[in-house]
């Protein structure tokens, strides 16, 4: 017999199976302790690839906004560092400002890095400003503490996104921190968001152009780890880029030989609260590594509220599963997130257990698991098993023709 752990939030769940019967175990990368990390963004914004040093690009008297990712660990101590550099290079305290998306950043912790934080809201047209128009012809709106600055520093998660191939630093900057149209528009021509072929680039050129626009060339990128940050890529943006798509998948990929019967998804970070949007990602890694017909069990810390997409989801009953489930629903902020779920209960049973209340769960056709005990047995009776940790991150995907 041999021990496996699935880690999922501030929790973990240990399993005793024989070797023979786990197809494979992935924990993803633990991420540097905070001094050494702290050393490590020092050394990249000194050394960017490809663009000359931070304390080189800003003048005395700059307006530097600072954009913020969320799901960014340790944002004190990130922004303490970006201030710290830019004040000893002649930039005044007070004409720094800190820019993030909404939930999850937490704005108490960023001011412990000598900065209040703007939340940014994308349906107030008072905090939104005109850039320009793109080659394909959309407008460009952006917050408008950004088109403001002389300089802009974006810090952005790399990382997998549906809507646009590769996060990082420049999907940060748009669509994310531009107006709510846009952002509607992206969702409704998401593509399919299987991995198991090359990362697609849907709108990517787009927002490379729309960080090009606005001048904001030197950026920051984020490979997250579990428990703090697993590499900073900092350089010219097509730099980070690149770069930075050739360190996710060498930390992030998880390949395992075959589909098992059955997949259990440790979903969600240590001291970060976990989304509807981190559950679907979850299932949607899971849908990738399970056998059609097959089970997977997501662990998760999840109590977020239903947004309109889901409700539709309940609302259709047994037909949650159907093509065309969500029309009319392509714009709704929860968009992504319902389409991956009834793309994996199509694909699966899924078995979860979580913070949301048994009936929520089964009116998402859902099986709720309320014991731990009930998780391992699922795994003992499974023929093969593969266990992942921190699945909403993991591009994890294996070679067949029996693609979800």
């Amino acid at each position: 017999m041999s021990r496996y752990v699935v880690s999922y939030g501030n929790e973990s769940l240990d399993f005793e199976l024989p070797a023979e019967s786990v197809v494979g175990c992935w924990n993803g990368p633990e991420g540097m302790e905070p001094e050494v990390a702290e050393a490590a963004l020092r050394a990249a914004i000194e050394q960017p690839r490809g663009y000359p040093p931070l304390r080189q690009v800003v003048v005395p008297g700059d307006h530097v906004a600072i954009a913020i990712d969320s799901g960014l660990r340790r944002i004190g101590t990130l922004v303490k560092v970006l201030r710290e550099v830019l004040n000893e290079s002649g930039v005044e305290p007070d004409s720094i400002n800190v820019v993030a998306l909404s939930a999850p950043v937490e704005g108490a912790e960023a001011e412990k890095g000598g900065a209040t934080v703007e939340i940014h809201d994308p349906s107030d047209r008072d905090r939104l400003s005109y850039l320009a128009t793109t080659a394909e012809g959309r407008r460009v709106y952006l917050n408008r503490t950004l088109t403001d600055a002389d300089v802009v520093l974006p810090v952005g998660l790399l990382r997998y996104d549906p809507l646009v191939g590769r996060h990082g630093p420049w999907s940060l900057i748009f669509p994310s921190l531009s107006d709510q149209e846009t952002g509607e528009s992206y969702r409704r021509g998401m593509r399919d968001d299987s991995q198991d072929q090359a990362f697609p680039q849907p709108h990517i050129d787009e927002a490379l152009e729309a960080c090009w626009l606005l001048g904001s060339q030197l950026q920051i990128g984020v490979v997250p780890g579990v428990r703090g940050p697993a590499e900073y890529v900092a350089g010219l943006m097509e730099t980070v880029r690149d770069q930075g798509a050739e360190a996710v998948d060498r930390l992030w990929s998880f390949q395992p030989e075959a589909r098992a019967e059955l997949v259990v998804a440790g979903i969600g970070r240590p001291g970060v609260a976990t989304t509807i949007d981190d559950l679907a990602a979850g299932l949607a890694t899971a849908s990738r590594l399970v056998q059609h017909g097959g089970k997977i069990v997501a662990l998760c810390q999840v109590r977020e509220a239903l947004g309109p997409a889901l409700q539709r989801l309940i609302a259709a009953g047994d037909s949650i599963s159907s093509p065309g489930v969500l029309s009319g629903h392509e714009s709704d902020r929860d968009s992504i997130a319902g389409r991956r779920l009834a793309k994996a209960l199509g694909w699966a049973d899924v078995y979860l257990l979580s913070g949301l209340d048994r009936e929520t769960v089964e009116d998402l056709s859902m099986i709720p698991v309320e014991r731990i005990e009930d998780v391992r047995r699922l795994a003992a009776r499974a023929a093969s098993c593969t266990f992942v940790s921190q699945a909403e991150w993991t591009r994890g995907f294996v070679p067949d023709t029996d693609a979800s």
